[in-house]
């Protein structure tokens, strides 16, 4: 009976060596994670001090140009010009300029404030699904203003000046219609006396464009608008993150049991305590410290070939650096955790083998 017992002994502390790492870094996710200031913060962080939003306008704008291209929506110079066909050809820098100059800083932290705010509310509430409103007024007041016609000049310099054909396909459509009517400009950057013009012909469009635009735009209902509903209902999300939580905050308790019964089974001296307890802290701890090391370069590999790979590598690297600020939360405290582990092993190691077989027991 005795051998039968330290076999399942062996067994539940190869089991606690590997059950240690993992749920300790299950109970620092679920800190982080469901820690709804830290996640606004570094969010917020992300969004205002990384370029994923501007590569993502990039990655987006390249996606529908070619998605009207293989559809042949484009239209040529000669044929209406479309400004939108335009935006493929911005470079990196433009479109971080961009972003700053209609989506600023205030702006960003607004949002991202009313989306976390909605969402953990929504998790402790008995709302069907999450109220995130995100207030437009402040992006279409910046947009009508100056900065909206400095991003309009970011796009209009990327145009190639005009040529006497395209000037002459200009004059010539003009003078067919009656006066009074708008005649839009070809996609080329006109001469004077066109070119001021010009500028605020596109920044007037765009600004018609967004008086069409509600004064709040729903993004919950927009998410849920489509008509897939295949998918899992958000009172299936809720439910599950709701055992999710509860999980994580009690798997501390597992690796706890396991020596628990490891005591029960094996251990009757302090040198057995020693080895059956100290060597897997020991091993569990000098895990954890390697998981802390390589958590980086793992997370950077297993998203570049894994769910990130068919993206643009642009917006896989904002992607990642997004995802590694996050990371970073979670495995801070682990570190200190990690080496706790490991000293109390060694320590248990330690008293096991100073003490002479036979003279102490646990139990008689």
């Amino acid at each position: 009976m005795k051998i039968i017992g330290k076999i399942l002994a062996f067994f539940l502390v190869i089991i606690l060596m590997l059950a240690l790492p993992l749920s300790i870094l299950a109970y620092d996710t679920g800190q982080v994670i469901f820690h709804a200031p830290l996640v606004k913060q570094i969010l917020t962080d992300i969004t205002t001090q990384s370029d994923l939003i501007p590569v993502g306008l990039q990655w987006y704008a390249q996606r529908r140009a070619q998605i009207r291209s293989e559809a042949r929506e484009t239209k040529t110079w000669q044929d209406e010009p479309d400004i939108l066909e335009l935006l493929d050809y911005l470079s990196i820098d433009e479109w971080r300029t961009i972003r700053h100059e209609v989506l600023g800083d205030e702006i960003l932290q607004d949002w991202v404030s009313v989306t976390v705010d909605g969402t953990y509310a929504w998790i402790d509430s008995d709302q069907p699904t999450p109220d995130i409103q995100w207030n437009l007024a402040l992006f279409k007041e910046r947009v009508a203003s100056e900065h909206g016609r400095n991003a309009i000049q970011v796009v209009f310099d990327t145009l190639d000046s005009c040529t006497e054909q395209q000037i002459t396909d200009f004059k010539t459509r003009l003078a067919a219609l009656p006066p009074g009517l708008e005649v839009p400009y070809n996609l080329c950057r006109f001469p004077d006396p066109w070119y001021g013009d010009q500028v605020s012909d596109y920044h007037n469009a765009l600004v018609l464009v967004l008086a069409n635009i509600p004064g709040t735009f729903n993004l919950t209902g927009a998410l849920s608008g489509s008509d897939d509903t295949s998918g899992v209902g958000p009172d299936q999300i809720k439910l599950q993150l709701h055992l999710i939580r509860g999980a994580i905050r009690w798997a501390p308790l597992i690796p706890a049991l396991l020596l628990l019964f490891v005591l029960m089974l094996a251990i009757r001296t302090l040198r057995e305590l020693g080895n059956w307890w100290g060597i897997p802290l020991t091993l569990s701890g000098i895990l954890m410290i390697l998981l802390t090391l390589m958590y980086r370069s793992s997370l950077t590999a297993a998203l570049s070939f894994g769910p990130l790979s068919e993206t643009p590598t642009l917006v896989r690297t904002e992607v990642i650096q997004a995802l590694l600020r996050l990371a970073v939360e979670i495995f801070r405290p682990m570190l200190w955790q990690s080496i706790v582990i490991g000293v109390l092993g060694i320590m248990l190691i330690a008293v096991g083998a100073l003490i002479k077989p036979k003279t102490l027991e646990l139990n008689a």
